[in-house]
């Protein structure tokens, strides 16, 4: 259940941004919500559902986004297995700590698909900015507290099921008994 949710969450995110905070595919002024979402998965779920949830995620942001093909999958992935390994050698599982190494993990990320498709593609992207990136760095900071919040919301929800079985627990006469 905590994968559909997820993935629900993650196509909801993805049509939010593409559609609503991002007029043009390079639009620098857009929240990645996406990052913040691949982050949470790097962070708090396992490597199984965190996968599954983050094909649809990269699909759709890759069709919706218009840029080449590809493209967010590598930053969506790339981001993941890069967090994921930073996040073992962090000996504290705080979100405060977690911050920095996922808006300094966003602009690694998008710096080296950046790299990669200019060697592919020479000229054919936008050139690389150092404030725009930053600011785009800084919004994804600011949206991951909340997001966090909000995602972690979702997972106990999921967790919880839809019927609640100590309700539903038969119960002796004898009160010494009960615990």
């Amino acid at each position: 259940m905590v994968v559909l949710h997820f993935i629900v969450v993650g196509v909801a995110l993805a049509i939010l941004q593409t559609t609503v905070c991002m007029r043009t595919p390079v639009s620098f002024m857009a929240p990645d919500f996406y990052y913040v979402l691949v982050a949470y998965l790097a962070l708090r779920l396992d490597v199984l559902r965190s996968l599954i949830i983050l094909f649809p995620l990269a699909c759709v942001l890759d069709v919706l986004s218009g840029t080449i093909l590809g493209t967010y999958a590598l930053i969506c992935f790339g981001g993941y297995f890069f967090l994921r390994q930073l996040a073992g050698q962090i000996p504290v599982n705080e979100l405060l700590y977690h911050l920095p190494l996922i808006s300094l993990s966003f602009l690694a990320v998008s710096w080296a698909v950046y790299l990669f498709l200019e060697l592919l593609q020479p000229g054919q992207q936008v050139a690389w900015s150092w404030w725009k990136m930053l600011l785009r760095m800084l919004l994804v900071a600011l949206c991951s507290y909340p997001l966090f919040f909000f995602f972690d919301l979702i997972q106990k929800y999921s967790q919880r099921g839809l019927l609640s079985w100590s309700k539903l627990r038969l119960r002796s006469d004898n009160r010494r008994r009960r615990a």
